[in-house]
């Protein structure tokens, strides 16, 4: 199995059950989750990894002593770039992250799917409002719950848009304080990370 990018400092200094979920996921996509752009610096397994690990950072102080929350976001994280068709824009990629997620979870009878988890990934890459929307329907009893699970996972993959260059996040634009606050964090884990130069 191919080896973390995230050095196991800044794992270490994680709490135990936050760090532990963060591998467990990390792990779990390196040996099982395929991707359709496998050798895609921009939108494959480090990207996954790293936006897994800011997930999992922001989700104890919104979600406190929340597991749920936790394997909800890992879901997404690890699933939501998996089926990209180029490294642009690409609008529709969540949907059918979503479904090649749906499929898995099928598939494979260890992972449980997780609606909350499918809603997010369906939208990420789609505005805000639409989301939004989407989850109102979807869930009328938790909509309050579940657009705040999206919020984090949006901020989550906006954080590693440091990426795509120096200038590549605009911290205005995220949606959380926890993000804000992970901002300088997330350009140092990319300049750490990331194989090719800006």
């Amino acid at each position: 199995m191919k080896k973390l990018i995230v050095p196991r400092k800044f794992v270490s200094m994680m709490p135990p059950a936050v760090g532990s979920c963060f591998r467990r996921w990390a792990e779990y996509m390196y040996a099982n989750v395929q991707f359709s752009l496998p050798d895609s610096e921009l939108h494959s397994t480090a990207h996954c990894e790293r936006v897994l690990l800011y997930a999992m950072l922001m989700t104890p102080r919104i979600f406190v002593d929340d597991e749920q929350a936790l394997t909800i976001l890992a879901h997404a994280a690890i699933f939501h770039d998996t089926r990209r068709d180029n490294e642009g824009k690409d609008t529709g990629h969540g949907g059918r992250a979503a479904e090649y997620y749906g499929a898995f979870c099928r598939e494979h009878s260890e992972l449980t799917y997780s609606p909350e988890a499918a809603v997010i990934m369906r939208y990420h890459d789609l505005h805000d409002n639409k989301g939004e929307e989407a989850i109102a329907q979807e869930f009328p009893d938790s909509a309050k719950r579940v657009c705040t699970l999206y919020r984090v996972f949006k901020d989550a993959d906006a954080l590693d848009r440091w990426r795509l260059g120096p200038r590549g996040l605009n911290p205005d634009f995220l949606r959380t304080d926890e993000a804000i606050h992970l901002v300088g964090f997330a350009r140092k884990l990319v300049e750490l990370t990331r194989s090719i130069d800006w």
